[in-house]
């Protein structure tokens, strides 16, 4: 699992104001299923969000990017929201999914940390 993106709403607002894109690389020669994801994001030394959910998400072999709406923390003002709209942010994510495979449950966690140009929409994706 890798990011692709992060994304966060112009205004910090809306029902998904910050989203999460991941790449998620199935190397097996069978498709596979997640139970559960959670996730953490870590924008700048600030903790925005996170996502918690039980899903059945198909991933078939290869790789597929899936995007994660996360729920922002209450200390997460659409007014510090805002200030990501633009220029370079440092990230970390973190986080841990449970798949289900044809040989019983996987659980698999993953980290990374990098810098990512953020900007208005219509801009490619930030590796």
């Amino acid at each position: 699992m890798t990011v692709s993106r992060v994304r966060v709403a112009p205004d910090g607002q809306g029902p998904s104001p910050v989203v999460v894109a991941l790449d998620l690389r199935n190397p097996n020669d069978y498709a596979v299923s997640t139970t559960r994801v959670e996730l953490w994001l870590v924008l700048d030394g600030l903790a925005i969000g996170r996502l918690d959910q039980d899903s059945s998400l198909a991933l078939p072999k290869g790789t597929a990017t899936v995007a994660l709406p996360l729920t922002p923390n209450r200390a997460t003002t659409p007014a510090r929201l805002r200030a990501f709209g633009s220029g370079i942010h440092r990230f970390s994510v973190q986080g841990r999914a449970t798949f289900a495979t044809p040989v019983g449950k996987r659980k698999v966690r993953f980290t990374q940390t990098g810098e990512m140009a953020f900007g208005p929409a219509g801009l490619p994706p930030s590796p």
